[in-house]
């Protein structure tokens, strides 16, 4: 249960004031996966505007459960125990916690569930509103493959991409493609299970093998050249309504992993693309489309996946400006919104821990020779700490270029230092528990979790 909160009401006047008698009652929102800071910031979002939020996640010890900005909580079955069972138990609660008076009553999907309760809305609508997209426009862009189909079909720009499970189709058709090529799963999420191959026959042996273990085809996609963009946006009925776009200045793992340190950047030349798409699926909702771009204004970008939900960097998107957590509610409460304004181009946010581990990493993945390093660490037995000290400090000197290692600190500090993060922006001190769970992630799994990965 939250403490008294103090309702930001000028925020509140100058969203409203932008569209002259436009206003949209506080209603009751339950936002799901409680345990991910996209949660926390959708709380943290409504809850300033006088809107009731309620978190959910089928585990405990979430970051919504120790927010402030959280009147209630509940658990419910997990997915895995089954889609039928896991819609049930939500639609208890959901029954639960419904308002008796005629205030706004939203569902708020967060991350993979999006998709479930997409597929299921006929039994939860007419409880609840379901701020999400249909299965159908969803089912259009996912999986990868049916993206793919629908790029094509609109001609929006998408790299060569081939989905079979007929042997005799592939290799007459992947004869048009220019290696390297990559081997993609068609659900995954955060770049894991992605590999690139620089030969044909390579490709083809690997998309053997994945169908082989796992039952079904990968998708193979020509590899394009580029840099990760993110543009994130609101949609209803398909027109573009709120828009920003960011790219990670550092990740940790570095290759594919979450943005540690985010820059936003002007997404002028995602606009395009992203309305050509999306008009095609008759999107109400948020969604987030990866851009691959070379960064030069004389080349388009490719649209590499859509993400029909929240992400990771939604606290950097409302950093910059765009609230999309209080857009969104106010599309399915009232059926529009305020002027959602402009993006601050240059903004940075870091993830909690992650910016300073993604530059420990950078220095462990150069040319010191750690290994040389933990040798002398451990040699003998005898000796405490500063004797150890001191050995190691002699050995850096042939180990490790200190300039470099140095610099790399001072640099990601220098871009940090005056960068928020999820829990600096507003005094909610007891979430940073909910924190609890990225590190038992890393800690169990030698990973984090699928959901901070975007």
């Amino acid at each position: 249960m939250r403490g008294t909160l103090q309702v930001d009401c000028c925020l509140w006047e100058n969203n409203h004031s932008n569209q002259g008698k436009f206003s949209v009652k506080p209603g009751r929102v339950i936002v799901t996966y409680g345990r991910s800071l996209m949660s926390l910031v959708i709380a943290q979002s409504l809850s300033r505007r006088g809107v009731e939020v309620i978190g959910c996640d089928d585990v405990d010890f979430t970051v919504l459960s120790f927010s402030n900005y959280v009147d209630e909580t509940f658990l419910h079955l997990s997915p895995e125990d089954g889609e039928d069972a896991y819609i049930e138990s939500l639609l208890q609660n959901i029954k639960k916690y419904k308002p008796d008076d005629d205030r706004p009553y939203i569902l708020m999907p967060v991350f993979r569930n999006t998709r479930i309760i997409a597929r299921h809305r006929e039994l939860l609508e007419p409880h609840i509103t379901i701020a999400a997209p249909t299965w159908e426009s969803i089912s259009k862009i996912f999986p990868k493959e049916n993206l793919a189909e629908t790029a094509k079909g609109v001609k929006a720009r998408v790299p060569k991409t081939l989905y079979t499970d007929d042997k005799i189709e592939l290799e007459r058709n992947i004869k048009d493609f220019h290696p390297p090529v990559m081997i993609k799963p068609v659900a995954g999420v955060g770049g894991r299970g992605i590999k690139t191959y620089d030969s044909l026959d390579g490709a083809m042996a690997a998309h053997a093998d994945f169908f082989k273990k796992h039952g079904e085809a990968p998708l193979i996609q020509e590899r394009v050249d580029g840099e990760d963009y993110c543009f994130t946006g609101l949609f209803h009925d398909g027109k573009l309504i709120a828009h920003m776009a960011y790219r990670n200045l550092k990740s940790f793992p570095r290759e594919t992993g979450a943005g540690a340190i985010r820059e936003t950047v002007d997404d002028k030349i995602f606009i395009e693309p992203a309305q050509q798409l999306m008009r095609e699926t008759g999107w109400n909702g948020v969604a987030e489309i990866d851009f691959l771009w070379t960064g030069k204004p004389e080349d388009d970008p490719y649209i590499i996946e859509v993400n029909p939900r929240f992400w990771a960097g939604l606290f950097h998107s409302v950093k910059s400006g765009i609230d999309f957590p209080w857009l969104l509610y106010q599309l399915f409460a009232d059926g529009q919104v305020s002027d959602a304004g402009e993006a601050i181009v240059g903004e940075t946010t870091k993830a909690p821990g992650l910016w300073l581990a993604s530059t420990a990493q950078e220095i462990a993945q150069s040319d010191i020779n750690f290994g040389r390093l933990s040798r002398v660490w451990s040699k003998g037995t005898g000796g405490g700490l500063v004797e150890k000290l001191s050995r190691s400090a002699v050995a850096l000197k042939g180990v490790v270029d200190l300039d470099d290692a140095c610099f790399r600190i001072l640099d990601t500090m220098d871009i940090a230092k005056n960068s928020s993060d999820e829990f600096s922006e507003h005094e909610d001190p007891l979430a940073g528990l909910g924190f609890l769970f990225i590190l038992s992630s890393l800690a169990r799994h030698g990973r984090l979790p699928d959901e901070v990965k975007l």
